[in-house]
């Protein structure tokens, strides 16, 4: 994926922090298939807020290969408008349409679901590619 394409995936989303954003268009930090699965999720309509990627994130090499200090994951969480911080609740048919497009998007290989995210509801929807993560509402993309 060239830098330009980064670029444009990159003026879609929301940033919480200005290391995301550069960790997003750094090939040697994030990988391909990561914006890949941002882009799905984007191209269906949905609007997203970074919660971290891999400069702000703990090193998480432990869990295996495909997590943030590898380039291969993201937190984010879904916001009903384009407006930084307007964010769904993890309750509403809005959510698990967000839900449902995290599954069907391209390269995902896991859903973590943290917080408020983490009903029972939302993890059946997401069955055999989710589990609870720890820590505040976030929901975890991690790609192959």
């Amino acid at each position: 994926m060239n830098i330009e394409t980064r670029k444009q995936i990159c003026e879609l989303l929301f940033f919480q922090d200005a290391t995301q954003k550069g960790d997003l268009l750094d090939p040697t930090r994030t990988t391909d298939e990561l914006l890949g699965c941002l882009k799905s999720i984007l191209d269906a309509g949905h609007h997203v807020e970074i919660t971290a990627v891999r400069s702000d994130h703990s090193d998480d090499t432990a869990l295996g290969p495909h997590c943030h200090a590898r380039g291969y994951a993201v937190d984010c969480w879904p916001l009903a408008t384009a407006t930084a911080g307007d964010y769904l609740d993890a309750d509403t048919d809005a959510f698990r349409a967000f839900l449902s497009a995290c599954i069907r998007a391209a390269h995902i290989y896991q859903i973590g679901l943290a917080g408020s995210a983490a009903t029972q509801e939302n993890l059946d929807l997401a069955q055999a590619i989710a589990f609870i993560d720890d820590g505040a509402d976030h929901v975890h993309l991690g790609v192959a």
